[in-house]
């Protein structure tokens, strides 16, 4: 490399701001290039998304709020899919994980369909049961409070059952300031504090919940590796920093700029992106090849972190059905 080269690569390090800009022989990807590389990988493996966990939800959810271009039929192949599950299962798309309903109402709500009316069935319904969803645990309350208030979250967060799975997560803040799985941990883990305080974003108003949202962003800081990463169940992955961006970026906290999730000059965008692959997709973890999961998560993230960015409604905040 010439001297003036050297040069010119140094100084575009030194002026990148946040790692959102691409310096000289790589570094951060830029996040709309980065974002539009990972729709088009989302679209190229998964092909006819289904109603499931993987190659299904996250990935229709993650594409329609990220206003890349998607084929004229790829939200309508998801529906014909879900239809055809919830036909063939007599609408009980599980008896024991309720949040196969609540990630179906979020893709139908993401695209602007009526889950009230999947060929015939009503399959928003089965969250007004309360004992059955929290039966699966604090996840089931998560997602189904995230499910309901979906298309418009500043009028249904006032309803009986809203505020009763509302209650519901609040009561299990652990001293720490975060949320666990386990009822009976004593400390919090970093992927469900992250996802509590994405099912919190419509309660920011409430003097109450605001604390309870400070303590939970603070808990992701303290528990946040020196090298910027974070270590759940034994291991440190990409998921648990998505999730992380996602509820950052959900209650207004710039994820790469704000200085408690800075390691090393380094953003949790920056770290997150040390995971991904030149193809779009995600690693789940850093030696590790790419997993589904890990670049659902990695998508959904790349999506909330830009709408923070450019003001849009959050994530989960569908009322604008993109």
């Amino acid at each position: 490399m010439n001297r003036l080269k050297k040069r010119t690569c140094q100084f575009l390090v030194l002026v990148t701001t946040a790692g959102l800009l691409t310096g000289c022989g790589g570094g951060t990807p830029k996040l709309e290039d980065a974002l539009k590389k990972t729709a088009a990988y989302e679209q190229e493996t998964v092909t006819s998304p289904a109603s499931d966990t993987l190659g299904g939800e996250w990935t229709v959810i993650a594409l329609a709020r990220s206003g890349e271009t998607v084929d004229e039929n790829y939200f309508e192949k998801y529906r014909v899919n879900l239809e055809k599950r919830v036909k063939d299962q007599e609408g009980v798309l599980s008896d024991n994980r309720y949040t196969e309903y609540s990630r179906a109402v979020m893709a139908l709500k993401s695209i602007g369909k009526d889950p009230t009316d999947i060929g015939g069935y009503d399959i928003e319904k089965p969250l007004e049961d309360f004992d059955a969803v929290v039966s699966q645990g604090l996840n089931g309350a998560i997602y189904a409070l995230i499910a309901l208030n979906a298309d418009d979250p500043d009028a249904n967060k006032d309803g009986e059952l809203e505020q009763k799975y509302l209650d519901y997560i609040l009561e299990r803040e652990k001293a720490d300031g975060g949320f666990s799985l386990d009822d009976n941990a004593k400390d919090g883990d970093v992927d469900l504090t992250a996802m509590t305080l994405q099912s919190l974003e419509p309660y920011q108003d409430e003097e109450d919940v605001k604390e309870v949202i400070d303590k939970g962003v603070e808990f992701l800081a303290d528990i946040q590796d020196d090298d910027g990463g974070y270590t759940a169940f034994g291991a440190k992955s990409s998921e648990s920093i998505s999730q992380t961006v996602i509820a950052l970026s959900a209650v207004g906290v710039d994820c790469n700029e704000d200085e408690r999730f800075q390691k090393d000059g380094k953003g949790l965008y920056d770290t997150l992106m040390t995971f991904y692959q030149k193809d779009g997709s995600f690693k789940h973890t850093l030696d590790g090849e790419s997993n589904p999961m890990a670049t659902d998560q990695g998508f959904c993230a790349l999506v909330a972190y830009q709408r923070y960015q450019d003001k849009e409604n959050s994530f989960f905040d569908m009322t604008d059905h993109r």
